[in-house]
């Protein structure tokens, strides 16, 4: 791929600025309440508040100091991310003024800086039909720009597509219990893909992320005979709009409804986006309907 128009310098400078209100605040709140830590750490006492729960009041400590102390205790995060970023030709393709993978990137950097700003240890993958870009999992800034950087590459872009065989080759690069995230217009899954899915599932928590252009879900019939390619192998067809256009998009729907239904039930969770409609309100309805769903 020659080039990738990515919005990421504002995209930073915005989420930078905006750290503790606005944009990021909303995104790490709802991020930090979908995706919760091991646990608690103790890091030390307070006097007690009216209002205060009494279960935390450490009746030893208040001996001692004779004053009334109630334990002071912050989230354990250590949560391990990962997302796995389709980065095939498929995904190069834009009828609006924003390709598939520029909209993926700029919503996994968005997702990595919330995580990170959460303390959590998060790592990149990007493939098409092989690994063309691994960074394990950790945290801080330099792994966030590292991220931010392999997105940004454009020579890491494009290919052909192998769900199965990428997702064959990671099942045993993670600790169990990591929350993968799969972000992908899932066209040309391939044969008994499922199957695959089912076992990420049962080892990992799993979400799917389906990034699609308008056109992957209609095509207009009033512009008559157009040729089309195969983003894969370059070939063409000349097709009539007209005459394909409603077996196509029932073709497109029952896909669609397949790849959500597979993924849900494989206990794991699916988010439908368009890359004509900005990712960050429908993202957090996502990560509080999610949450709901765990309480």
């Amino acid at each position: 791929m020659e080039e990738l128009k990515l919005n990421l310098k504002p995209l930073i400078k915005r989420l930078e600025v905006h750290t503790k209100r606005g944009l990021t605040s909303t995104l790490t709140g709802s991020y930090k309440s979908t995706f919760k830590g091991k646990g608690l750490d103790f890091v030390g006492y307070r006097p007690y508040d009216i209002g205060d729960d009494a279960n935390m009041i450490d009746w030893k400590a208040t001996l001692r100091s004779q004053d009334l102390l109630v334990k002071i205790l912050v989230e354990e995060r250590n949560v391990n991310i990962v997302f796995l970023v389709d980065v095939s030709s498929s995904m190069s393709f834009a009828s609006i003024d924003k390709l598939k993978n520029e909209y993926a990137a700029e919503l996994v950097a968005s997702l990595s800086f919330a995580a990170i700003q959460a303390g959590d240890s998060v790592g990149l993958v990007m493939f098409n039909d092989k690994i063309v870009k691994f960074l394990p999992p950790n945290m801080g800034n330099k792994q966030y720009f590292m991220i931010i950087n392999s997105l940004s590459n454009p020579k890491l872009y494009d290919g052909k597509f192998d769900f199965i065989k990428v997702i064959n080759d990671l099942i045993n690069s993670f600790k169990k219990g990591a929350i993968i995230v799969i972000v992908s217009d899932f066209i040309g899954l391939g044969k008994d893909w499922e199957n695959y899915l089912r076992a990420v599932s049962e080892k990992f928590e799993v979400i799917g992320i389906m990034v699609r252009d308008p056109r992957d879900y209609e095509i207009p019939a009033d512009v008559g005979q157009i040729v089309i390619s195969d983003p894969y192998s370059d070939k063409e067809v000349l097709i009539d709009t007209a005459k394909i256009k409603d077996e196509y998009e029932s073709v497109v729907k029952e896909q669609i409804k397949h790849i959500k239904e597979t993924f849900i039930n494989s206990k794991s969770d699916f988010l439908e986006l368009r890359t004509d409609k900005p990712f960050l309100d429908y993202i957090i309805k996502f990560f509080l309907m999610r949450n709901k769903r765990r309480i």
